[in-house]
């Protein structure tokens, strides 16, 4: 997995994910853990109009025997989940960074970009009203859905 061994500590990821949110027009952040889902909300301001945005992610699940049938103590339980948790950050950082790069250099407009987590008046993003009718809102194939070059 990525970053499955970075060190480098979660409230560093976090400031990092923060500085990113105020240098391009954030005008506040909440960290948000509520396992196994960890992630932030802010606020961001596109075009002069505020957007409330929030990304999450899911920490996978610490086993207490490894998959050579040994019982993992306390402290190596610990240790892995707050591996896990330091990979998760680590992720979503490196993730709004790259959005936020796409978007400084003009490739893709940031509206495309953070879409699917602008949160709606219900409290759910968009990707969570979309999502669930995905599979309805596609055609049959979805090749025909690709523009056919050879044509012009």
């Amino acid at each position: 997995m990525a970053y499955d061994s970075t060190k480098v500590p979660i409230s560093q990821s976090q400031e990092a994910i923060r500085n990113l949110i105020y240098t391009h027009r954030g005008t506040g952040i909440s960290f948000i853990s509520h396992p196994p889902r960890e992630g932030f909300e802010a606020l961001v301001t596109i075009l002069d109009l505020p957007y409330r945005v929030r990304i999450m992610a899911t920490c996978q699940q610490v086993e207490r025997v490894s998959a050579q049938g040994k019982r993992r103590s306390d402290g190596v339980m610990a240790e892995m989940k707050n591996q896990e948790l330091r990979r998760v950050w680590r992720v979503l950082f490196w993730h709004l960074k790259a959005m936020f790069e796409a978007s400084d250099s003009g490739v893709i407009d940031i509206r495309d970009v953070i879409m699917p987590y602008v949160v709606t008046r219900d409290g759910r993003t968009l990707s969570e009203h979309i999502i669930p009718q995905m599979e309805r809102a596609m055609i049959d194939d979805p090749a025909r859905m690709l523009i056919d070059s050879s044509n012009k």
